[in-house]
This record gives C-alpha cells, structure tokens and sequence, in this order.
C-alpha cells in the first residue's frame, strides 16, 4: 500500500513547475522592459501615450491616391487630446461629386513622438470604410499623410499628402 501523501505529489509536481515557469517569464519581462515605476513624485508630463502637441490642431491639404487613375482629394483632419484607443479627433475628404466624414482613434505614438498613427472609421459618404493613417510630424505647421486600406474590391489603396495647419 503506497504512503497516504504519495498521491499528491504529482500535484506539488505540477504546481512546482507552473511557479518555476511563471517565475522565469516574470524574469524575462523584468529583464526586457525593467521594473515599473510606482513613485508619486514623478513630475507630471504631457506625454503619457496620448497625441503629442505637435499634431493637436486642424489640418487642411490636398492628398492623391496612387494607382492606375490617380485621384485628388482635399483633405481636412481635426485632431485633439486622446489616450491611446481613444477618439482623436475628425477627417473629411472632399472631391467632385465627393463627401465623406469619419471619426479617428490614436492606434499609436512613435517612439520620438514625431509620428503619430490613427485608425480611420468613414461614417457617411462613399469611402473606403476602414483604413490606417499614418501622420508624420515635418515643420512646426505640416505633417505628411500616409493612408492604407482595403478597397470595396479587396485591392489596397494607398494615398499620400501633405496637410497645413490651420490652412
């Protein structure tokens, strides 16, 4: 007859190598990305993942879509304060014939704070419906678009620009 602990200890086992694991993944994460900070005293800073100040503003310009037929579109972003995943702010393209207004969530802030990319949702008009701009910080009053989508036909569309500050 087998002694009365031997039976769990295929569980201490088990558990043994869970907490050794668990214990060498918190290492690595230690090791990769360093110990948070909890201090109180860290002085309170702009920057805390949300838009940085140089794009905060209403920006205007004109924007070609690359392909076969090149198509000009005016452009006109509106962005604001927001966290990352949050609602930054407003675009509206233009052209003949053409309307169409969405709404923009900051996806991300490049690491110098000089980029900032927003996922783009068209609620009215005839636009693609969902796409990813990127907007590249240049002079203190423009920024360069860089836009991706999927078009209606499953083909990517891609368009470029320059926009003005307050333009």
């Amino acid at each position: 007859m087998p002694a009365p602990h031997s039976r769990n200890e295929p569980r201490y086992a088990l558990w043994a190598a869970v907490i050794t694991a668990l214990g060498a993944l918190l290492a690595a994460l230690i090791t990769k990305y360093g110990l948070p900070s909890f201090s109180s005293d860290r002085s309170p800073s702009r920057y805390d993942g949300g838009v940085p100040d140089a794009f905060l503003g209403k920006w205007r310009g004109d924007v070609t879509e690359e392909g076969v037929r090149p198509s000009v579109y005016a452009a006109a972003v509106s962005i604001g304060e927001a966290g990352p995943g949050g609602e930054a702010g407003s675009i509206e393209y233009t052209a003949p014939g053409l309307l169409c207004k969405g709404v923009l969530v900051l996806q991300e802030v490049g690491d110098d704070r000089g980029t900032i990319t927003l996922g783009e949702e068209i609620r009215s008009g005839r636009c693609v419906p969902r796409g990813r701009i990127t907007l590249t910080a240049g002079t203190e009053r423009h920024v360069t678009f860089f836009y991706t989508g999927k078009k209606h036909d499953g083909t990517l569309q891609v368009v470029r620009g320059g926009l003005d500050k307050g333009a």
